[in-house]
């Protein structure tokens, strides 16, 4: 119940910071400029959205650990911290990295002459950091609750895919995969000069770019690699990295696009943030359907367990008891 209480009293200093804003406070604010944006439409807009996201975060993480959130239908709790995966996992990797880099290389992690002062991104992103660790705890013992069989399934449990699958994985995954080296790209060189969202300037903002596109790759390569049964391994690892990879790939278009400069994204940006969400949704489609397919194809619990090489040696084993008999 730690990690509960730990992400919800994360949420507060962010809620109340929107509930101030939406209120009309300023606070926060750097100077008159950034005061008058805070009650644009734009970012009121935007304000209450992520404010409504952050209640939604609470009763997540409520139902992910009280008994009743088992009896909710799995859509109902899947959908909603898969997509906070997909907002929070470049920050909560992106952010602790970034700023160890900006440690050596100087100057400010956060954005100059933006309107805002900067320990309002201490606040957000920190928090941010916290939800995504807490949330992480609570949703592992969900799921080993819940489906208690998918930490022991292994990769050969997994149904074949037909060839038409496997071909329309593939070009989702070279459309991601174009996202992923571009997004890297634009963490590396002048992202805004050739397209890229505006106003990421420093260190710790690349480094964000940069988690980001990396996380898309795993999507690219890995549920092309779970359509194919890729390996004998257990199924964990790479579902894991199946799950935070879509996710990232759908939302991490829509979020450049939103927070880039001034809300003003060029055509380049909105272009690739939208063959990102499209290839994304596509490779999500394809990997869950995958998932639910193996549940007719897993063994029974005590042989996932053991793994396939020990059923078929525990069913040789009845076969010759049954003879003996």
């Amino acid at each position: 119940m730690a990690a509960c209480y730990s992400t919800i009293a994360a949420c507060v200093p962010y809620l109340t910071l929107k509930a101030l804003w939406l209120a009309g406070d300023p606070v926060g604010a750097a100077d008159a400029a950034g005061a008058a944006q805070l009650v644009d439409t734009r970012h009121v807009v935007g304000d209450a959205v992520t404010a409504g996201m952050e209640l939604v975060a609470v009763v997540l993480v409520v139902a992910l650990t009280h008994r009743w959130g088992r009896r909710l239908p799995a859509w109902l709790v899947l959908a909603p911290i898969w997509v906070g995966t997909g907002l929070l996992a470049p920050i909560a990797v992106g952010v602790p990295l970034g700023l160890l880099a900006q440690a050596f290389a100087g100057g400010s992690p956060a954005p100059l002459g933006n309107g805002s002062q900067g320990w309002l991104y201490v606040v957000a992103d920190g928090g941010f950091i916290v939800q995504a660790v807490g949330l992480s705890i609570c949703f592992l013992g969900y799921v080993h609750d819940r489906w208690p069989r998918l930490s022991s399934m292994r990769i050969t449990h997994l149904p074949a895919a037909g060839r038409r699958e496997r071909r329309v994985a593939a070009g989702a995954a070279v459309v991601a995969a174009g996202f992923a080296a571009t997004t890297v790209g634009w963490a590396v060189t002048d992202g805004p000069g050739w397209g890229g969202p505006a106003g990421f300037e420093t260190v710790t903002q690349r480094a964000f770019l940069l988690v980001n596109g990396v996380l898309v790759l795993g999507a690219a390569i890995g549920v092309p690699a779970l359509l194919g049964r890729r390996g004998t391994g257990r199924l964990v690892a790479p579902l894991a990295v199946v799950w935070v990879g879509t996710s990232v790939t759908v939302l991490s278009g829509p979020t450049h696009v939103a927070v880039s400069h001034q809300g003003q994204p060029g055509p380049v940006l909105v272009a690739a943030a939208s063959l990102a969400t499209a290839s994304g949704l596509i490779l999500t489609a394809l990997a869950a359907r995958c998932v639910r397919a193996s549940r007719s194809q897993a063994p029974p619990n005590d042989d996932v367990d053991r793994g396939p090489v020990i059923h078929r040696l525990r069913s040789q084993q009845r076969t010759e008891q049954g003879d003996q008999a």
